[in-house]
């Protein structure tokens, strides 16, 4: 079900970021690319990588960072994902 709503930054307040993250993991591809693309398009891809890792331990950032390295494999493949992000459809 798909249900359009228009969440505040403080509605947030009180939601853990391992249920954020489990709600965002419940999207599909084409919705999370969506959502990135619906907050902060005046962010650069690499600003908004820095901001995410900064609210990290070490440990969940050393994990996230391999992780996204098993999972893109080329430079090819990170400049697709770059482009999807920022709205680029050239």
């Amino acid at each position: 079900m798909y249900v359009n709503a228009s969440i505040d930054a403080s509605d947030l307040e009180d939601i853990d970021a391992d249920d954020l993250a489990e709600l965002f993991e419940d999207l599909s591809i084409k919705e999370q690319e969506e959502f990135f693309r619906m907050i902060h398009k005046d962010t650069k891809p690499i600003e908004r990588i820095r901001a995410i890792l900064s609210n990290l331990s070490n440990d969940e950032a050393l994990k996230l960072l391999k992780e996204l390295n098993s999972e893109f494999k080329s430079d090819e493949e990170w400049r697709e994902v770059t482009k999807n992000i920022n709205g680029d459809n050239k």
